[in-house]
């Protein structure tokens, strides 16, 4: 368990508490949908999308002013055969938000053997962010927003 995830995540949760009292956040997966997701990836999941998905296991949002959504991991599954093509998506990245759920256009994703994240798209532009970002540090920068928000 990722506990820089765990903390970021109390932040955001305490944040949408105060601010946003109304909104429900999803409750966390259950670790038997993760080994399923692992033997459909065909790879472990990163520790810190896993730690996030105990903490937050269905899709959430907009977190950001961007209408970001959190991807829950049948939504993940779902995204990642949708843009799997071979040659422009590597087989480790895994996406975890998107602009729209059910119909995803763009996103956010993390590289299972780096652990950094970069951003996706269907128009097959996507790449790892040059400046070494984190999952932890994408949740960070939410709450930062969503604290600065108010």
């Amino acid at each position: 368990m990722s506990t820089v995830v765990t903390a970021v995540w109390d932040r955001i949760e305490s944040l949408l508490n105060l601010y946003f009292p109304a909104t429900p956040v999803p409750c966390g997966a259950a670790d038997e949908l993760m080994v399923e997701a692992e033997a459909a990836l065909g790879f472990r999941l990163p520790a810190d999308l896993r730690t996030l998905w105990q903490r937050c296991g269905g899709t959430f949002g907009p977190l950001t002013p961007e209408g970001e959504v959190l991807l829950g991991v049948r939504q993940t599954l779902e995204t990642y055969a949708l843009l799997s093509h071979p040659g422009v998506w590597e087989t480790t990245w895994i996406p975890f938000t998107a602009d729209e759920p059910d119909d995803p256009f763009s996103g956010t994703f993390i590289d299972a053997a780096t652990g950094l994240t970069g951003s996706w798209n269907r128009q097959d532009v996507s790449h790892l962010h040059d400046d070494g970002s984190t999952l932890a540090g994408y949740l960070t920068e939410v709450a930062d927003e969503l604290q600065a928000g108010h």
